[in-house]
């Protein structure tokens, strides 16, 4: 067990700031981790049902918060971009506000350039696994059009800088929430709840999120009167107690959160990258005609199978005639017949993309990381893509050997 720390002033202080504005508190306390920062310590023994903590309704923040409709941003924007534009009025003292001491208690500014990819230099960037190259094109694209929708109607002293420091606040620290009140939430929103998407329902909540995150851990839970966490299991005094914050992969986690688990049971690779360059026009237009174009799979540990079934369609139209392939993705062919030959195959072309991770891996313990005053925040960075690119490996060389038995 990970000695807990006493976390400082500024957290006791927040704390206390969190009682007298709705958040109930029981039984558990901030703590810091020596190195891997912030965190929830059970301050007590605790037992499976035991509510932890429950932040009232009046206490989250979300867009339909008076004090952010008063702002007056556009109305055409992300509700993501919204927060972050609120925060950033905030945070640079623009706007009057009252949560100067939650505030005070969020990441800084290094700790993201320090954790997540988007801070990454350009060489890094470049070798993140192909899953993280999606995901942060992705999240570069979504910051880059709302500061665009943001920047002239936010004063001057808000840099981009900033901006980009709040929205990565609200992207690594909001939780679900639907809107009791949601005909009059935010005039971007739909006035039906079976419209709302996960983009639109974004809160957050003082003190659940210190919470870190496993696989394996509390689910939150929300309902008109605020957000709880209730305890999944017993915990001794002086052990950290964690939230899930879904099924997510480790390369999901390490571009939205900045973060690896050392074991993820939710964690998988994609092979698109792998299998589409195998694949001539001819099997690529059958493909797209069935829906069995890519997002092929390779699982992790937490799966007993090796593969998905988009993965088990694609190498039958690599490996056998057409005729079998359509038997298979139609359901009249279970498949078992020919698995061994695609198992054989499917174990070949791994292997070369082990060789390949072994390159990748010398090229990043390789990489000249710049100069001096950058060089301990991109050894921290380095070493997280070394660890990832390992753990890769591990999956890729696991599910050789099974399909190799």
């Amino acid at each position: 067990m990970t000695a807990a720390l006493d976390p400082g002033e500024q957290h006791t202080q927040f704390v206390d700031w969190a009682k007298s504005n709705g958040v109930e508190i029981n039984g558990i306390a901030p703590a810091r981790f020596s190195g891997r920062g912030m965190g929830i310590v059970a301050a007590k023994d605790i037992k499976k049902g035991d509510k932890l903590v429950h932040v009232s309704n009046k206490s989250l923040v979300h867009v339909a918060l008076p004090s952010i409709h008063a702002f007056k941003l556009p109305e055409n924007t992300t509700v993501h971009g919204k927060l972050a534009a609120s925060l950033s009025l905030w945070y640079s003292g623009q706007e009057p506000h009252s949560y100067h001491l939650w505030q005070d208690v969020w990441p800084t500014q290094q700790d993201f350039k320090s954790t997540m990819p988007i801070h990454y230099p350009s060489s890094l960037q470049s070798l993140l696994p192909p899953a993280c190259k999606t995901l942060l094109a992705k999240q570069r694209a979504n910051l880059e059009k709302d500061w665009a929708t943001h920047s002239t109607h936010l004063p001057p002293s808000i840099t981009k800088s900033l901006y980009t420091y709040t929205w990565l606040i609200v992207n690594t620290r909001t939780f679900y929430w639907e809107y009791p009140d949601l005909p009059n939430a935010h005039p971007r929103l739909p006035k039906r709840r079976p419209k709302l998407t996960a983009d639109d329902c974004y809160c957050m909540c003082p003190l659940i999120d210190y919470f870190n995150h496993s696989d394996n851990g509390c689910h939150p839970q929300h309902d008109s009167q605020g957000y709880s966490v209730t305890a999944d299991r017993p915990y001794s005094a002086g052990e950290e107690v964690f939230v899930t914050y879904g099924p997510h992969t480790n390369d999901f986690l390490l571009v939205e959160y900045g973060f690896i688990l050392d074991q993820n049971v939710h964690d998988s690779l994609p092979l698109d990258h792998v299998l589409a360059p195998l694949l001539d026009k001819q099997q690529v237009d059958a493909l797209k005609e069935d829906g069995f174009y890519g997002n092929y799979t390779l699982f992790g540990a937490g799966k007993e199978e090796t593969v998905c079934y988009r993965t088990q369609a694609v190498l039958r139209l690599l490996v056998l005639d057409s005729r079998r392939y359509s038997a298979f993705v139609s359901g009249d062919d279970d498949g078992a017949r020919d698995q061994a030959r695609l198992n054989k195959y499917l174990a070949d072309v791994l292997t070369k993309y082990s060789r390949e991770i072994v390159d990748t891996l010398e090229e990043v313990e390789d990489l000249d990381l710049g100069e001096e005053n950058e060089h301990e925040l991109a050894e921290g960075q380095k070493e997280t893509l070394m660890k990832r690119w390992k753990q890769i490996r591990s999956v890729v060389n696991k599910a050789i050997e099974a399909l190799t038995r």
